[in-house]
């Protein structure tokens, strides 16, 4: 009996990880700006008009929600229900003058599964046994200035295809997604982040994701470029306080 369930429960842990996990967005379909309350917990303490989770556990969740708008505040308690390995974008509305926003399932967009990147074996030239002493490294592929941050500096090209990519796509929430993915293996100059960056329609999208490049930022002695692109000034200090803590 035990050898019998042996494979069984080997099945169970080769199951990839991104399907065990889900995310959450929501948008303001008429721009307002909102709180977001998740299970009791609150999720953005600065009012946005978007707000993504991740990663999420997938299942019941209870989403709490508080418009602010000229006509007051808008609120509502509903229950909802996030599979397991999608994206779900949700948008939020208020209607009338009686209080209360509505939620809807704007779209489930399936993850992609994460990139696995494995070296490649190295092996042994017949005269490294007998040449160790006067070996020299290959010289770095960026000037010492940048060679620590520029892992995977992505192309002009490979920027281009991103941005056509981002343009085809109608959600904020999805745009995004997208954005992250591209950057989470490897590294971009100021200059192509700022292209990047015009992709988004919403000031608050353009802050979360410059926060979240600046950490791929090949050039950080140069992410100042991006600054014409805001037109608050609070937004501006919440980039310079956000790099001035890192």
């Amino acid at each position: 009996m035990k050898k019998l369930l042996l494979p069984f429960l080997f099945v169970l842990l080769a199951l990839p990880v991104f399907a065990q996990t889900a995310v959450l967005t929501f948008t303001a379909e008429r721009g307002e700006v909102f709180h977001i309350r998740l299970d009791d917990r609150t999720i953005n303490h600065t009012a946005s008009n978007f707000v993504r989770i991740a990663p999420l556990r997938p299942g019941k969740h209870y989403v709490e929600v508080k418009v602010r708008t000229r006509q007051g505040v808008y609120q509502l308690g509903q229950r909802i229900v996030v599979p397991a390995g999608v994206e779900a974008n949700y948008g939020v509305r208020t209607v009338g003058r009686n209080g209360k926003a509505y939620l809807r399932l704007i779209s489930e967009v399936p993850l992609a599964p994460p990139v696995v990147v494995r070296p490649l074996p190295r092996y042994l030239d017949r005269y490294d046994e007998y040449d160790r002493d006067r070996y020299e490294p290959a010289p770095p592929r960026y000037d010492d200035r940048y060679r620590s941050d520029c892992r995977n500096l992505m192309t002009g090209h490979e920027v281009d295809r991103l941005i056509q990519t981002m343009r085809s796509r109608d959600f904020e929430s999805t745009k995004l997604s997208i954005a992250r993915d591209a950057m989470r293996n490897g590294s971009i100059l100021a200059e192509d982040l700022k292209r990047v960056l015009q992709q988004f329609d919403y000031e608050s999208t353009r802050v979360e994701f410059a926060k979240y490049a600046y950490d791929y930022l090949c050039d950080k002695e140069h992410f100042y470029y991006i600054y014409d692109l805001f037109k608050f000034d609070s937004s501006v200090q919440e980039l310079e306080r956000y790099t001035g803590r890192r």
